[in-house]
């Protein structure tokens, strides 16, 4: 924690606030004195914690709470006697600079590689390096590779890597790890979900020395630059891979970036500290040599309120997704610093689930899409916040659709005359409709322990209920959420996702590969869609490419495969006297690798 100091911050796609820490004083004469000296050493540890499982009770889900015993690995501090030099003692007695970030509870491994969560790239980064890092859409800077050069058809990626950087367990950074990380993201045992949806045809990384490989795909993938830059295509040790297994990730992360892993308390917070033999990140992101802070802190809190909370008493120095109706007093408090950035990737969106009656016809599909009150929404539940979606893509991001804005708008009467065409009509008069006897009722599955999911859920229902289709809420814990949504119980579940690129966004969320239990969660299969995302991903010609972004847009809108309500912003705050924030381009995700604090 540290003392509230005046600020100063520049927006763009990458945002920097920065002073300079300074500091002096005269050396002591030189004598040895006894020192207490606090160290660390992991320990295995049972805890008991109360956990919720969905259980199904009579063809209903319902979450009930159990009582279990994990073991669990902390890091104690054991308190030492050395002897050391003045200047020594000085260091030592020296208070320790941490910084805390706040950020809302739950992910399922702390794996770039592998995560379901766009969360765990904000929280690995500190602790990685990209090959390359792009500071604007399309502008990259060296990261662990010096040099870069793409083959005609962008089948061939050829990197020439630093021959200086060590991982976090002191093993070599080299075209081994590389490759062994891009091999493990496609081996189907690792069930990658995030890395997957980045690394496209991927066919091998061929290594010609220790420091120099080309990355091979089956057909040309021209969005990989972009791909690579991002958190989730990060090199990890393969050696801490190979020691700790698939789980790994849940234990320990071994990296090569300017913070360490610490420890962790799953649920609760992850801990890192400064790697002081860092000396290669890019000066563009702020680096001169080692992290400037000696502690990172990411702390998980569930309650959107008590994060805000937090912020106010100090007990957080960095509040990440802030919420809308707590934005402008924040705003208003010189003791803050606070930024609004429009998301670059996907906005919130309602996924239809094609496997799963009645979401499995168009004409339901079409009507919950003309029914959705986008700017209603915005209104009620953002507090203003954002402005209604037109696609997958936000405007933010490259290949946006404005072709897509008048497709498919909010209203009511037309949303109802698809329904009645369909045979759903209100057979007994109680203002839900039927077909056959058979009632229109849409599950909507929703994690009712994140951020305004409740609210936008009651505003859907509301929604839908105005055209006659019945809507039963499923408001599930994490865990409990993610095995209905991923084992196909939802008619509609809600996602969204940031990035720059939008090969990772349709790739993910519409290519039949992404099917049975992966991002896919329409569960839409179409080998026509399956080509038009390969041929957009092939095309090296960026203005031919939007084009058919474009047509895959109009394709989703045309047959409701799922509906796009809003392109968020995102909203931060943080103490005055924090700097040096960077908000990476992949996602506008806070960075606090060359993080500083003003005294």
């Amino acid at each position: 924690m540290f003392s509230k100091k005046s600020w100063m911050t520049l927006l763009a796609l990458l945002i920097v606030s920065s002073l300079a820490l300074a500091g002096c004083g005269a050396a002591p004469e030189p004598e040895v004195v006894e020192v207490e000296k606090v160290v660390t050493q992991e320990v295995e540890k049972v805890v008991t914690q109360v956990v919720q499982e969905t259980v199904i009770v009579e063809g209903t889900p319902e979450v009930v709470e159990k009582v279990v015993e994990k073991v669990i690995t902390e890091v104690v501090e054991v308190e030492t006697v050395v002897t050391a030099t003045p200047e020594a003692a000085e260091a030592e007695a020296g208070e320790e600079t941490t910084v805390v970030i706040g950020m809302p509870s739950g992910f399922d491994i702390l794996d770039p590689n592998v995560t379901t969560f766009t969360r765990v790239g904000r929280i690995t980064m500190p602790m990685t390096d990209q090959l390359i890092w792009q500071t604007e859409v399309g502008e990259f800077v060296p990261g662990l590779a010096t040099e870069w050069s793409v083959n005609e058809d962008a089948t061939e990626y050829s990197f020439k890597l630093r021959d200086d950087v060590t991982f976090h367990d002191g093993t070599p950074f080299n075209a081994e790890a590389v490759k062994f990380t891009f091999d493990r993201i496609v081996d189907p045992e690792t069930k990658s979900q995030m890395g997957l949806s980045l690394i496209g045809p991927y066919e091998e990384t061929e290594i010609i020395n220790d420091y120099e490989i080309v990355v091979k795909f089956s057909e040309p993938y021209a969005p990989f630059l972009d791909s690579v830059s991002e958190p989730y295509l990060a090199p990890v040790s393969p050696t801490a891979v190979e020691t700790g297994g698939y789980a790994w990730g849940m234990h320990k992360f071994v990296g090569t970036g300017p913070f360490m892993f610490d420890s962790m308390i799953l649920d609760n917070e992850v801990v890192m500290v400064r790697n002081p033999d860092y000396n290669w990140g890019p000066p563009e992101l702020g680096f001169d040599g080692p992290a400037k802070v000696d502690k990172l802190v990411f702390k998980f809190i569930s309650e959107p309120a008590t994060r805000t909370a937090a912020l106010l008493t100090g007990e957080i120095d960095f509040l990440d997704e802030v919420l809308e109706v707590d934005y402008p007093t924040l705003e208003a408090d010189d003791a803050y610093t606070t930024v609004e950035m429009p998301q670059a990737g996907m906005g919130y969106a309602l996924m239809f689930n094609h496997e799963r009656a009645p979401t499995d016809e168009l004409a339901v599909r079409k009507a919950m899409q003309l029914a959705m009150d986008k700017q209603g929404m915005i209104d009620t539940v953002f507090n203003g916040f954002g402005t209604p979606s037109c696609a997958l893509i936000t405007s933010t991001a490259f290949g946006y659709c404005e072709e897509t804005c008048d497709m498919a708008p909010y209203d009511l009467d037309a949303a109802a005359a698809v329904l009645e065409e369909a045979g759903w009509v209100d057979e007994d008069g109680d203002g839900f409709r039927e077909r056959d006897g058979e009632p229109l009722v849409i599950g909507n599955y929703y994690r009712a322990d994140a951020g305004t999911s409740n609210e936008q859920a009651a505003f859907l229902k509301d929604n839908f209920e105005k055209i006659g289709i019945q809507v039963e809420l499923n408001g599930l814990s994490r865990s409990g959420y993610f095995d209905a949504v991923r084992s196909g119980q939802h008619n509609t579940q809600g996602w969204w996702e940031v990035s720059v690129d939008p090969d990772m966004m349709v790739r993910g969320v519409l290519h039949s590969s992404n099917v049975g239990g992966g991002t896919n969660r329409n569960n839409y299969v179409d080998p026509e869609m399956d080509d038009m995302i390969a041929a957009q991903a092939a095309e090296p010609d960026p203005e031919k490419r939007a084009e058919l972004v474009c047509d895959i847009l109009k394709k989703v809108k045309d047959e409701a495969h799922m509906e796009v309500w809003l392109d968020p912003m995102l909203l931060y705050a943080h103490d005055a006297g924090l700097e040096n924030v960077y908000y990476y381009l992949a996602g506008a995700f806070p960075y606090f690798g060359a993080v500083t604090v003003s005294e």
